[in-house]
């Protein structure tokens, strides 16, 4: 399964339970997520795609953009 940028904000939006999620939206400065907000959805992401985070690349996560190209790069 290819990973789709918009089912990812989608993912985004229902696990921080807000209404909106823009692709250059910072996941913790401006969507408030937590450490373990994070790793709630890079679990999501690895189980939805079959793929495997390293935690090193969990460290340079900002964007949801960049949820989007550490998914795909895994692919």
């Amino acid at each position: 399964m290819k990973p789709v940028l918009s089912d990812i904000q989608t993912l985004v939006r229902l696990q921080l339970g807000l209404k909106q999620v823009g692709t250059d939206d910072h996941l913790v400065e401006q969507l408030g997520a937590e450490s373990a907000d994070i790793v709630n959805i890079v679990v999501a992401l690895e189980e939805k795609y079959g793929i495997v985070i390293d935690e090193s690349a969990m460290a340079d996560l900002e964007t949801v953009e960049d949820l989007f190209h550490i998914v795909e790069q895994q692919m």
